[in-house]
């Protein structure tokens, strides 16, 4: 009898040390990020790094699957599972998964993890409310509208004696293209592929829906029109700037395959150059251009819903485990080493620490470690990546200069508003039609607005614009409260 309670008691110590064993394993995550081609070769190695970490710190380990437009897509369609995702209003469309309930309601998780509410300002958290509920994390980047004229250092500055100046207007880029194409008549000053102009749209409307050309005018703020839903065919500075597009491309200033060009990689692109950032963005862009060059705003700054919601991460309203979730994301955007291995891989090997706290990527870093660092998580927490060019010197007062231009930007009437455009599902789709039809010539400057835009815009009504724009219009108003 006392043998079999030995063994009894044995068994049972057996099974409570292996149900302990249980208990302490990690818990595996699946995250969904953002990747414009391939996966980074080294990110095997980076993510046993990572989970090492996590692990040990959290009890928290993570499969990162990088995806593009096409697999995001096919993974949505699919049901595919995951944890945490990244989210926009152009990559896994964040209002989109909140109408279908994809992602998880986390405003009242949030107060269980202060650091990670405390490490983002109050507006980001207005801008990402769907009904007055959060369903993502927003990234502290810069995350209002400002876009830059980027341009040749050497070319602009050293060989023609242009003064550097940090402000240029739309139409004021018009001498820098003149004396480019002066000195090279069979080259192109401003070559693009069929998407236009790189952020040329994001500060002409406080878009509500992008995709579908519409929004508020944000030359409006302040009047009685500036909670007026309108077509982007409507609105003044959209339509004079495809004009002025238009007019570039008779000039000879752009690339005349622009419209059936698929991509145009910076390092190929032309003199001058256009992008969305920051003033210090330019220790970026030249590191990409891999050449000196400098910046100039034309646009900006501007603070929108959509501005906000530029990269943000949500947690599966299906995730197993929505609590380990939110302690990774808080861990990805609080924890500085975890934050600089996700973006630049292992110390030594994918970088070197330079001696003002900035980071140089080596060259191994560079073709096998490249991702999109913004939609990782906050891009302001960590070492800044180093300029390769004395030339441009890293600013490492950028992202503190940054926020306080900020308290200076325009800031939308209607912050905060989300339209439901499942009432108008079907006109959205078929004005979606229309405008691909029309987008590539029209963005690139190869077609004629004057001819090209009041045809599109008699289609579009046929197609329903009208109603998706009363519709919208019904739903800012009662957001409002008028």
């Amino acid at each position: 009898m006392k043998k079999i309670l030995a063994l009894t008691l044995a068994a049972a110590m057996l099974l409570s040390v292996c149900g302990l064993a249980v208990a302490d394993e990690p818990v595996k995550l699946i995250w969904f990020m953002y990747i414009t081609n391939d996966a980074p070769m080294d990110w095997p190695e980076v993510e046993a790094a990572l989970n090492a970490y996590s692990a040990e710190k959290i009890g928290v380990t993570c499969e990162f699957k990088y995806m593009t437009d096409t697999q995001i897509a096919l993974a949505t369609q699919t049901g595919e599972y995951f944890d945490i995702a990244f989210t926009c209003d152009w990559w896994n469309d964040y209002a989109t998964n909140v109408a279908a309930g994809m992602f998880r309601d986390i405003t009242a998780d949030l107060d269980n993890y202060p650091a990670l509410k405390d490490s983002i300002v109050d507006l980001a958290w207005e801008g990402v409310k769907v009904n007055g509920n959060i369903y993502a994390i927003p990234h502290m980047k810069d995350i209002g509208y400002e876009v830059f004229w980027i341009l040749d250092t050497d070319y602009f500055l050293n060989q023609k004696g242009f003064e550097q100046d940090s402000y240029i207007t739309f139409e004021g880029i018009e001498p820098y293209f003149e004396a480019y194409k002066a000195d090279h008549p069979d080259d192109y000053p401003f070559k693009m592929s069929s998407g236009g102009i790189t952020s040329w749209q994001n500060a002409l409307a406080d878009w509500l829906n992008m995709d579908y050309l519409i929004g508020l005018d944000w030359e409006a703020q302040g009047t009685d029109d500036q909670y007026t839903v309108k077509s982007a065919l409507e609105i003044p500075s959209w339509v004079n700037r495809v004009k002025k597009i238009h007019e570039w491309y008779e000039k000879g200033y752009i690339n005349p395959d622009a419209a059936v060009t698929e991509s145009m990689p910076r390092a190929q692109a032309g003199a001058v150059q256009s992008g969305q950032g920051w003033f210090g963005a330019e220790t970026v862009w030249a590191n990409v251009i891999k050449k000196p060059i400098y910046i100039s705003r034309y646009d900006g700054a501007y603070l929108s819903t959509s501005s906000i919601r530029g990269s943000m991460t949500a947690v599966s309203s299906f995730s197993e485990h929505p609590q380990e979730a939110l302690k990774l994301i808080e861990l990805m955007n609080t924890d500085p080493w975890y934050r600089e291995t996700a973006r630049y891989g292992i110390e030594g090997k994918h970088y070197v620490r330079n001696e003002d706290g900035t980071v140089t990527r080596t060259e191994l870093g560079q073709t096998n470690m490249a991702v999109q660092a913004y939609a990782q998580g906050h891009y302001t927490l960590g070492a800044l990546e180093a300029s390769a060019f004395p030339e441009v010197p890293t600013d490492i007062h950028q992202w503190e200069k940054t926020m306080a231009n900020y308290e200076h930007a325009t800031l939308s009437a209607a912050m905060g508003f989300t339209p439901d455009l499942s009432p108008v599902e079907t006109e959205c789709l078929a004005v979606k039609q229309v405008i691909e039809e029309y987008r590539k010539e029209l963005y690139t400057g190869t077609s004629d607005p004057d001819v090209v835009i009041p045809e599109m815009l008699s289609r579009m009504e046929d197609a329903g614009l009208r109603t998706i724009t009363a519709e919208l219009q019904r739903q800012l108003d009662a957001f409002i409260g008028r």
